[in-house]
């Protein structure tokens, strides 16, 4: 018999790791390790107490599923890397004004970067598994049945491009561009819309995606649309119950359940300047707030005294935050951004862009935001996105991916340069589904 494969496991502690470490535990002929990452360094904080509890019980999880699937399992720390690569751009987004998407940059920097060369070169790993919902299309990689590699794509794929022939450029994308390497895979949705993961995964290069397995991309996570499919949660009914009932974590990994503009506040480069909240119908001022980095556009502003709701729509360089008086108001949509930084998954331009085109895409500014038709163009140095209808609170610093196929390939994404005008710069209404309750005021654009 030849030696057995070696997969290296990215164990979290949490339900969707453990069950992916089971579901690879069968793979006749395999070594499994468990990986349990702690990036964080919490005595570089001064209030880290929280987080320090948390991550040891993560830990402390991770061995037990280790134990309980008797494989082995190492811990390692990536700090520098996600101190450098992840937090200190979040700080600097933070302090002027953007809000960029840790778990994009976690990702590209740590999970399929620094993770996935301890694995191959540390550990010899022959492949490496995640708990993402996600999939890969390995193409013209052999014949391996594991990463079950294939010049012929799977059958859903072929009918998702099959509904839009412009879009078959995929069948050759990134090719002749792979330097001879692999061919870099493609990037998939997963089969559970409601989980599906691969916004966060847009800003990976194909080629760190090679040798990867995402076993969960064909599993739903908690509800079966018939009787022969088993969901993750169930698979996990048998894992030990620190494991199967845990609940699922949300929010940014290294704020845990702390405040997050008390400690973020600890690592601005400077102290927050408090400013003026303005109405952005009137231009009056209606409040004071602790300094504009702690607002993002589309949320609510708390304004002591305030007798409805207000949403910041905008930020001024002079610490001036704009806020409307309505959840759908003309200042809080836009038709088109601009991003740069652009990663396109198989390392090239798509044709269309190529030929000076434009491509005809879907698309998202945040995790599970339903997927917006849009046209694709090149402008300078920079993609310009521009929507078929308004989207609210485009927001720069934050990602926008890009989908073709009907929303099932994932070909990159990148970072929010700028929107382009909102609305009510335009003085345009917009359409009447937007208009919805939640103004205390009449501000119609004719009235401005």
């Amino acid at each position: 018999m030849s030696a057995p494969r070696r997969i290296a496991v990215a164990l979290s502690g949490g339900i969707d790791s453990s069950v992916t470490a089971h579901l690879l535990k069968s793979i006749p002929n395999t070594k499994l390790t468990g990986l349990h990452m702690s990036n964080w360094n919490a005595s570089d904080e001064a209030s880290g107490t929280t987080y320090c509890e948390q991550s040891e019980k993560d830990a402390t999880d991770a061995q037990t599923i280790a134990d309980f699937l008797n494989i082995e399992m190492k811990r390692v720390g990536f700090q520098s890397e996600y101190w450098h690569g992840v937090f200190e751009p979040f700080v600097e987004g933070f302090s002027h004004g953007q809000t960029l998407n840790p778990d994009v940059g976690c990702n590209q920097i740590v999970k399929f970067g620094a993770m996935r060369d301890y694995a191959m070169k540390k550990l010899k790993a022959d492949y490496i598994a995640t708990g993402h919902y996600a999939r890969l299309w390995h193409r013209r990689c052999g014949d391996d049945d594991i990463l079950h590699s294939s010049s012929v794509p799977p059958a859903y794929l072929q009918e998702a491009i099959g509904q839009n022939p412009d879009d078959e450029w995929i069948w050759e994308w990134g090719i002749n561009n792979s330097n001879g390497d692999k061919t870099p895979p493609l990037l998939l949705a997963a089969l559970d819309e409601t989980k599906d993961q691969s916004y966060f995964l847009c800003g990976v290069q194909g080629s760190g995606f090679s040798n990867v397995m995402f076993p969960l991309g064909d599993l739903r996570k908690n509800h079966a649309i018939d009787n022969r499919e088993t969901t993750v949660r169930q698979l996990a009914e048998t894992f030990p119950s620190a494991i199967s009932e845990k609940k699922e974590s949300m929010g940014i990994c290294f704020i845990g359940k702390r405040n997050f503009a008390d400690f973020i506040a600890e690592y601005l480069p400077q102290e927050a300047v408090p400013g003026d909240f303005i109405d952005v119908d009137t231009g009056r001022i209606v409040g004071k707030h602790k300094g504009s980095a702690f607002y993002t556009i589309g949320q609510g502003a708390k304004i002591s005294g305030a007798s409805c709701k207000w949403f910041t729509c905008q930020k001024g360089d002079d610490g001036r935050v704009f806020v409307c008086n309505n959840t759908h108001h003309p200042s809080l949509y836009s038709d088109e951004l601009y991003v740069h930084k652009f990663n396109w998954v198989a390392g090239e331009l798509p044709r269309p862009l190529k030929e000076n085109k434009e491509m005809f895409a879907l698309c998202r500014t945040w995790h599970l935001q339903p997927l917006i038709p849009c046209s694709v163009s090149m402008k300078d140095d920079h993609i310009r996105i521009k929507f078929d209808r308004p989207v609210r609170a485009i927001t720069a610093g934050q990602t926008a991916a890009l989908y073709i196929g009907s929303g099932l390939v994932c070909v990159g994404g990148g970072e929010i340069l700028e929107r382009g005008p909102s609305y009510h710069e335009l003085q345009k209404y917009l359409p009447s589904q937007y208009q919805e309750s939640g103004r205390c005021i009449n501000t119609s654009i004719s009235q401005i």
